[in-house]
């Protein structure tokens, strides 16, 4: 059993199933009690939830997260301080979640798994590739890249962590 995660409040997760199936889910967010500039964050129980639901009691499970840097761009801070606290939030809680699911958790950067598809940071590239390895995924909106990129990331890791 394989979960992948591109992660963020507009992130998604992806299951691989061993029979092949493959499930792509949104990932879960409720609004913040004391609104700042991000309005969202992740929502722990509901992501607790969805991985006991979807991942079989029976196994274990190895989530594969992307581990994006925020704070570095080519030498520069790329986006705002508030985004990039958000990311880092993000992933402490989606990994602190799926180790008190008794899941491990792996790291791939951006750069490695793209790598593997010849792809850069095109976004509309991502979501062309993603659709034609898994046409049957729900990804018809432009705002599914984060769904596509679940999915390469789940697929990368197939190919060279199992």
């Amino acid at each position: 059993m394989l979960v992948s995660v591109d992660p963020g409040v507009t992130g998604a997760l992806s299951f691989f199933y061993d029979d092949g199936r493959v499930l792509v889910e949104d990932m879960p967010v409720r609004m913040k009690r004391n609104v700042s500039k991000i309005k969202n964050e992740i929502d722990p129980v509901a992501l607790q939830r969805l991985l006991r639901e979807r991942v079989p009691p029976d196994e274990k499970g190895l989530v594969v997260m992307e581990s994006a840097h925020a704070f570095m761009g080519s030498g520069k801070r790329v986006g705002s301080m508030a985004s990039q606290a958000s990311l880092a939030a993000t992933k402490a809680v989606v990994c602190a979640i799926c180790e008190l699911c008794g899941m491990d958790v792996a790291y791939v950067t951006p750069q490695t798994w793209k790598r593997l598809y010849g792809l850069g940071s095109d976004k509309t590239a991502c979501l062309a590739l993603a659709r034609q390895l898994f046409p049957d995924a729900p990804l018809k909106l432009a705002k599914h890249h984060n769904r596509a990129e679940s999915l390469l990331i789940g697929r990368y890791a197939q190919r060279t962590l199992l």
